[in-house]
């Protein structure tokens, strides 16, 4: 497997049609020259907001290399306050953003104390949620071996890697493993199509373009749309006025919007909650969601609630999704569900497989079971007041592609165990 070559020369022809469905693409360095890297991550973000058919597009550029942070460097701006700062204090991100040739960049800052609370804060989701519900970009620099503790599932990765990546290295590594939790690998940008890496004296600085003198003033609307209105929730409903607006961008929202949702109830079968349910029956796989879909719809008919389970691709790249019933305490509760299943011909005498499968994902509002539902995906509700759930898995990792899925749907979860135990 290779990544995708991205010329830095044409990134303005191939970034806004690559990343025009994303809301959150990480850009991961690759290499020992960070100066390089710096400036290719401005290049990615210059050519997103130049946006598609000539639209503008709004773009927010974050720097998460947190041991040596670059991006400011390259435009000779102030590291501090920046991200860390507004994270820390739960600040709107306009407070600590600076508008440079229509990007929104926010440095690294200097609170850098704690950057795992960085990385895995939960706000990282809001934030994702808000740029796909405004149709803008977010885009993080962050080196490889801190991709897994992202807090948020991201919509891509894209390398930035002037002679190509090994994928054998550590950061390639890293972006294996990124991708068999179900993040897509973009591509890679370097330096030309497929020579080697050039001397640094080769390399012409990339410095304001003509195009971006003009490209300002288009920009500069959408930038103030996107700090004054974006909420880091799912959708927004309503518009401030604009000083108020102003002074509450990116702020938390604890209500999201569902109105679209709420037009389609959705009657969920009913998972019991009586007791810590870790075991499930696993009756069928299926290459087709939608053939989950219905084999789930057959058994909940017969009050069996059953989850369809999204694996990571194969070494065919398939998909499969895994149908599976119930949950139950003990393997020899779930003995006994398959021998019922066999009498009442839900599946065939033999079949069924028990699976020690605790994790499962919890949407944050309910009311997204409606779009999980139309995504073929099965939601279930536990208990009959309770949380609804999408998924059973062996192991956090195999939640992944469902969470990724669902993720790019804008739908936010968070990862549970049935067993009442922390995960």
């Amino acid at each position: 497997m290779t990544l995708r070559p991205l010329p830095r020369s044409r990134l303005d022809r191939i970034v806004p049609a690559l990343l025009q469905e994303s809301a959150l693409v990480v850009l991961v360095p690759v290499g020992d020259d960070a100066r390089w890297s710096a400036e290719a991550a401005w290049g990615v973000a210059h050519a997103a907001a130049t946006g598609t058919h000539g639209t503008p597009r709004a773009v927010a550029l974050v720097d998460l290399c947190l041991d040596a942070p670059q991006l400011h460097q390259v435009k000779g701006v102030e590291a501090s306050p920046g991200i860390a700062e507004a994270f820390a204090s739960d600040a709107p991100l306009n407070e600590v953003e600076r508008d440079i040739e229509g990007v929104h960049f926010l440095p690294a800052g200097n609170d850098l104390s704690a950057p795992g609370a960085l990385l895995g804060s939960a706000r990282w989701d809001r934030l994702h949620a808000g740029f796909r519900a405004e149709d803008a970009l977010l885009l993080l620099c962050l080196p490889a071996e801190r991709l897994a503790e992202l807090g948020t599932v991201p919509d891509g990765v894209l390398a930035l890697a002037p002679a190509g990546v090994d994928l054998g290295s550590l950061a390639g590594r890293a972006l294996l493993a990124a991708r068999e939790r179900g993040i897509p690998l973009l591509g890679a940008v370097r330096e030309r199509w497929t020579a080697p890496q050039l001397p640094s004296r080769a390399r012409r600085p990339q410095g304001v373009r003509p195009g971006f003198v003009a490209l300002a003033a288009a920009l500069a609307i959408v930038s103030v749309a996107l700090l004054a209105t974006a909420k880091e929730s799912y959708k927004t409903t309503t518009k401030e006025p604009s000083g108020t607006a102003t002074k509450e961008a990116f702020k938390t929202t604890a209500k999201q919007s569902s109105e679209d949702d709420d037009l389609v109830p959705v009657d969920l079968p009913v998972l019991p909650a009586a007791a810590p349910g870790a075991w499930t029956l696993q009756l069928a796989a299926y290459g087709e969601p939608e053939r989950a879909q219905a084999f789930a719809d057959r058994l909940a008919a017969a009050e069996l609630p059953a989850f369809v389970s999204p694996m990571a691709p194969d070494a065919s790249g398939a998909v499969w999704y895994r149908v599976q019933v119930g949950g139950y305490a003990t393997r020899a509760a779930v003995a006994t569900a398959r021998e019922a299943c066999w009498r009442r011909g839900l599946a065939a005498r033999g079949e069924g497989n028990p699976l020690l499968a605790p994790y499962s994902l919890a949407l944050r509002h309910a009311a997204n079971a409606a779009r999980v539902r139309a995504a073929s995906l099965a939601p279930v509700r536990w208990g009959a007041q309770g949380q609804v759930l999408v998924g059973a898995f062996e192991h956090p990792e195999q939640a992944a592609v469902a969470r990724a899925h669902l993720a790019r749907a804008g739908i936010p979860t968070t990862l549970i165990t049935r067993t009442e135990r922390t995960p």
